[in-house]
């Protein structure tokens, strides 16, 4: 991208980006989300470095970067999918081996509107930085409106619009 930086215009080397780079960033996100923080984000780095190449900007912040790109970051995206994995396993949409790592509720009296039981844990390192955990507390957090849908594309472009970043 650097050495096309001169000859091709921005939107070109946006949709290079989108559709040769990307891909290899987003790759196994789900997995991706429980490595170190180090590692997430150099990651985020090697976006960022990309956007300001496209856009020849040195001096904006990432996220009006990301704005101008109308991309989220690679942490949103890979909640984002996380949340996409959630409602396969809800609507029986995944294989029956990532289903067994979900308990669905099975108790009406909950107040709560989960769909799934949020393990407790022992530890931060091996309990909340799990799927197990992570996956049903993020469903949790997902608005009403949207974890009711049946049609996947639907979902999958009403989650896309959402920041599920604390």
């Amino acid at each position: 991208l650097n050495r096309l930086k001169n000859l091709i215009p921005t939107n070109a080397k946006l949709q290079l980006f989108k559709s040769a780079i990307l891909p290899h960033l987003t790759y196994c996100s789900t997995i991706w989300n429980f490595c170190k923080s180090s590692d997430r984000r150099k990651l985020e780095r090697v976006q960022e470095r990309a956007l300001r190449v496209i856009f020849k900007d040195s001096s904006s912040s990432y996220d009006n970067l990301l704005d101008k790109a109308r991309l989220p970051s690679l942490e949103n995206r890979r909640l984002q999918d996380i949340a996409i994995l959630m409602f396969k396993v809800k609507n029986g949409m995944c294989p029956d081996n990532i289903k067994k790592l979900f308990k669905f509720k099975t108790n009406n009296y909950d107040l709560r509107n989960h769909d799934f039981v949020i393990p407790r844990v022992n530890t931060t390192v091996y309990g909340k930085h799990s799927i197990r955990y992570l996956g049903p507390s993020l469903w949790a957090k997902i608005d009403k409106n949207i974890r009711p849908m049946d049609n996947l594309g639907k979902f999958k472009r009403s989650i896309r619009r959402i920041n599920l970043v604390d």
